[in-house]
């Protein structure tokens, strides 16, 4: 039964969000299988839950009838070692928070702070501009500058939806991510 004390009595859970990179979803789920049934092998688990969202955010959700059974589980062997595996195809934020009602946040697909956004179209954009104007204005001298500007606004908004930005967020999901808000955990300590 869980109990809703205070201190090492209160029952607690964590929350760790993996961005995992390209590639490697299939190796992120195994080892969440392996965190799963490592987890629910110690004293006062209560359950746990996985979460995954289109842009690539996994969620995993852990909670023990006490702080003190938590604490048991993350300082294991098994869970270090599970831990240090994962670092390979996944980087992790972790938040805990006391209790089983508690609201706690984690990042969202727009976590990603704004001047890496800023950035990542930018490389995006420059180079096509660079080609389509280029090519336009080689190809069609006389062309009136308002259907030109026409012309290249529409190839590089349709190359950025359908092709670019979708291509450059799935690699550099990790990097977008990294330092993204979360809120702060109580404890320091790796994922899973």
């Amino acid at each position: 039964m869980p109990r809703s004390g205070t201190g090492d009595e209160e029952a607690a859970t964590v929350a760790v969000t993996a961005v995992v990179r390209p590639g490697k979803e299939r190796q992120f789920a195994e080892w969440a299988d392996q965190i799963d049934r490592s987890a629910a092998e110690f004293p006062g688990h209560l359950g746990g839950v996985r979460l995954h969202d289109a842009s690539g955010l996994n969620h995993l959700v852990y909670q023990f009838d006490t702080k003190a059974h938590l604490r048991e589980w993350e300082e294991s062997p098994q869970r270090k070692e599970l831990a240090e595996k994962g670092e390979a195809f996944s980087d992790k934020r972790r938040t805990v928070v006391g209790g089983l009602d508690r609201w706690f946040e984690v990042p969202g697909s727009d976590a990603s702070q704004r001047w890496k956004t800023f950035l990542l179209t930018w490389v995006a954009a420059f180079p096509i501009l660079l080609v389509v104007n280029t090519t336009l204005t080689w190809l069609f001298p006389a062309l009136p500058k308002p259907v030109s500007l026409a012309l290249t606004s529409g190839t590089l908004t349709a190359l950025l939806t359908f092709v670019v930005l979708p291509f450059l967020n799935r690699r550099a999901r990790p990097w977008l991510l990294r330092g993204a808000k979360a809120e702060p955990s109580e404890e320091s300590g790796g994922a899973g």
